[in-house]
């Protein structure tokens, strides 16, 4: 993986620096729903329910959908949710939170798949193959212990599944230089500065989200709808698939009118300044191998007394920690940064670390 120190200009006052995080802030929230014509992030965003969970929680839980009325206007038997995570390492609290968000939506009886991303963390991350698939077991172990069913759902690696990857390669004939220029992460100058990623978008790059679009577009093959969930920052993805999908024409073999949409969850805040939790970055937030006296350190210390910016509390709404309704409660106790606030970070700290404990270890 090269090691680059990628420079920025500043348009400010012209001056060429280090890259600096994007900030998942309500302006950068703001910028992109316009950009890219997504719903608006306020009260009437979601005017419809899901898998038993109300506008109001919806709303509260996610930042915005993407063309999601189209999903939930499909028959259930006829639609599926979809995710995925790359494996660079042991999951983080944030990522704990994106399996508990797909094990309530089973619960609310959704078609639900987890994919693993052994093959992205190979390719794109530069881990052993050893590495991933061993890594591959235990998240799967960690998500049913969530309370996932691989039963009633799908819960698979990536090298295993042979349709997507044939299917990969069959959309690649399809695929446009632009689109792997666009697709780029907003973050990517920033992980690539640290020596995470490629620099360019180098063919391993490239492989990685081809497969990841080849996965929504395979279960499209059987779905009149698939529905993405994914960060926020992980939008171009998702256009990316519906770009090349569009493409489709009487010589591929597979369709493209299947309505693929996107639920877009919103990004935790990462601790010590990071724009966000991540699993390739010490420091930036709580993962499953974080020792249990740090996470009540990180958790009790955080004195952030805004809701939008408190990690802490961030993370409270993205778990499934408590209802709707406490959560309300918990947005104001957290504004006075009084003694319920107080308390409740103790129990949420020992809430992650049972969360923690769920995780298998590697003997």
């Amino acid at each position: 993986m090269s090691r680059v120190t990628e420079l920025t200009t500043d348009p400010r006052t012209g001056e060429t620096g280090p890259a600096q995080p994007v900030l998942f802030s309500e302006d950068y929230y703001r910028r992109i729903i316009k950009e890219f014509d997504y719903s608006p992030f306020d009260l009437r965003r979601f005017d419809f329910s899901l898998a038993g969970l109300g506008q109001e929680e919806l709303n509260l839980r996610y930042l915005c959908h993407h063309a999601a009325d189209r999903y939930v206007a499909t028959p259930v038997d006829r639609r599926i949710v979809t995710t995925g995570f790359g494996m660079s390492g042991a999951p983080h609290m944030a990522t704990a939170s994106h399996i508990m968000k797909m094990v309530r939506l089973q619960a609310g009886g959704e078609n639900c798949q987890i994919v693993l991303g052994d093959l992205d963390a190979y390719n794109g991350r530069g881990r052993s193959y050893g590495f991933t698939e061993d890594l591959a077991e235990r998240f799967c172990v960690f998500s049913e212990r969530l309370g996932f069913d691989a039963v009633r759902g799908v819960l698979r690696n990536q090298r295993d599944h042979a349709e997507a990857l044939t299917n990969m390669y069959l959309l690649g004939r399809y695929t446009q230089e632009s689109d792997f220029q666009g697709a780029e992460e907003d973050n990517h100058a920033y992980y690539a500065s640290r020596g995470i990623v490629d620099e360019t978008m180098t063919f391993r790059r490239r492989l990685s989200l081809a497969l990841m679009a080849s996965d929504f577009v395979t279960l499209g093959q059987t779905h009149e709808a698939v529905l993405v969930l994914l960060g926020v920052d992980e939008h171009k993805y998702v256009r990316f698939a519906q770009e090349v999908a569009r493409r489709f024409d009487g010589d591929a073999p597979l369709r493209g009118d299947f309505a693929l949409s996107a639920l877009y969850a919103r990004l935790n805040t990462g601790f010590n300044g990071h724009p966000k939790f991540s699993k390739s970055i010490p420091g930036s937030g709580i993962s499953v191998e974080t020792p249990a006296a740090e996470i009540r350190s990180l958790v009790e210390n955080d004195e952030s007394r805004d809701p939008a910016h408190s990690p802490v509390f961030q993370l409270m709404h993205q778990m499934t920690y408590c209802s709707h309704e406490e959560l309300v409660r918990i947005n104001q106790d957290c504004l006075e940064n009084n003694s319920r606030w107080r308390a409740e970070k103790k129990n949420f700290a020992e809430y992650l670390v049972t969360v923690k404990e769920m995780w298998p270890s590697g003997e």
